[in-house]
Parts: C-alpha cells; structure tokens; sequence
C-alpha cells in the first residue's frame, strides 16, 4: 500500500508537500505570536491625553461608521484568503495556498500589532471625542459611555486603514504576481481576453481602491484625522508587501515571468525552485545569481 504522501504527490504533483518543512512550523509559530500580541497590546492601558473643551478638531459630530470594523476585517482577511483558496485548489497546489495564506496572515497580523500597540501608546483624540465625552461643566468631567470615551483616545493610526491596506496590498500584489499586470516587459500569450494588459493592471488596482474606499469613509464620519488615516495606511500597506515578499517573487521583475504561468511562491532552496510544477514552468528562484 502506497504511503499517504506517495498518493498525495501522485494525485496533486510533487510538489504538493514541498512546505511541510520546520522553518515554515517556526512561520506559523511567529505569525500566531504577531496575532496573540496584537490582541495583548489592544487591552494595554491608553494615555489618557488632556484636552480642551473649545479644541475645534476634536469637536465634530458622532456618526456610527459606513463600514464596521468587523466588516472592514473580514473583508481584509477573507476576500483575499477565497481567492488565494480557489486558484489554489483550482490549480491543486498546495504549496499556492499555503504560502498565500501564510503571507497574508503574517502581514495582517503585522499591521494590527503595529496599529493596535500605537493606539494606546500614543492616545490621540478622534474628531467626535467632545461629542463622545459630553463634558459636564459643573462635574467637570466626561458624562458619556466610558467604553466609547475609550475608543475615542485611539485615533492614532487608523485601524481601518491598516487592516484594509494590510489585506488588499497583499490581494494587489498577489494579482499582480499571478498576471505579470506590472511587469510590461513579461510576455502575455495572445488569443486570450486574459492577455489585455490594462485589464489585468485595472485588476490589480480593484483591491487598493476598496481600501482607499475605507480610508475616506474614516475622514468622512469623523472617526480620524487624516494624519491617522495616512500612517495606517502606510503601516497597512508596507506590512502587506513586505510579507508578501517574503514569500512570493517580485512582481515587478521580468525573470519571474519567463514561462506561460505566473505566480509560484518562493521555495527554501534553489534546489526546491528548480523543482518543475507538473506541467512546463518551474518555481523562480529565491536568489538572483551572482
């Protein structure tokens, strides 16, 4: 009887268990403890800035959010990992889905760590705290819901920005390294609607406009200054690159798309990237020669 990793190479490719490697298990370990501080660091005690009560940036009115956080989080998390999933399994690549899950998870876990540790270390106030605290002049304090009085000291940087930006740069980037949409110089087969190169670039773009959506809904109902809404997003974005990089070749470079099939995820070795991929394409390479 064949052993279950033989059967698996020979339904899925040999390939298919390429990352069942230790250093990928201390990946997951790191990216599990980015998860766990981030959700330490959220119940870290605020600084408790002190305010003026005639302060005109502070002093706009309370408007509930056009997109929840909990919507705004699942869409960062969920819309790229079913797509990730779907090609993955549409291609039987378990090395694919894994690595995309990997990647996305580590710079989602990055970017809320970063944000969430910077909310309550830096304790900015939101444009509607006045609103939030409704001051009493004879009691001389705040007389509104200590929760929202909270969350109205966590401006600095924009959770929604860096959640949004985190998921989407990573789906952008992903996109881009699937279709060669932002290497001009990459061949694209012809014959195909596929091979339109301003709708693969335009496709790419999809993800970063939904989250630049975000990002001004955050100006719009009051809930950040736009210094908030542009350092998240800039912790959002470099989280998502930088972890997609770090498993998956640059979208940019003209050697990562020298066959008919795009996107393989970087392997430990050159010996793994040389590896062919079931058909005629094989892995780039995790290093350039020199």
């Amino acid at each position: 009887m064949a052993l279950p990793q033989a059967r698996i190479r020979a339904i899925f490719g040999n390939e298919s268990l390429d990352w069942l490697d230790r250093s990928y298990l201390i990946d997951w370990v790191l990216v599990a403890t980015l998860w766990i501080l981030s959700e330490l660091a959220a119940h870290l005690p605020v600084f408790e800035r002190d305010f003026y009560i005639t302060d005109p940036a502070i002093n706009h009115p309370y408007n509930h959010s056009q997109i929840s956080g909990t919507v705004n989080h699942f869409i960062a998390l969920l819309v790229p990992a079913g797509i990730v999933a779907a090609v993955g399994l549409s291609r039987l690549s378990f090395v694919l889905l894994h690595h995309g899950t990997l990647s996305l998870l580590a710079g989602r876990g990055l970017a809320r760590l970063l944000t969430t540790a910077l909310k309550n270390r830096v304790g900015r106030l939101r444009p509607d705290f006045l609103a939030r605290c409704k001051w009493d002049v004879t009691k001389m304090n705040c007389t509104g819901k200590e929760a929202r009085i909270l969350d109205g000291r966590r401006s600095f940087p924009s959770g929604h920005s860096s959640a949004a930006f985190a998921g989407m740069t990573f789906l952008s980037f992903w996109i881009a390294g699937q279709t060669a949409a932002w290497c001009f110089e990459a061949h694209v087969p012809a014959g195909s609607l596929r091979s339109s190169r301003m709708g693969r670039f335009l496709l790419t773009l999809l993800p970063l406009s939904w989250a630049l959506y975000v990002a001004i809904t955050r100006l719009e109902d009051y809930k950040h200054h736009k210094e908030d809404i542009i350092a998240g997003g800039l912790i959002g974005f470099l989280s998502g690159a930088i972890c997609y990089l770090a498993f998956w070749p640059s979208p940019f470079t003209t050697r990562n798309f020298d066959s008919h099939v795009y996107g393989q995820p970087r392997l430990l070795s050159n010996d793994q990237n040389h590896r062919r991929l079931g058909h005629d394409f094989e892995l780039t390479r995790l290093e350039e020669d020199v």
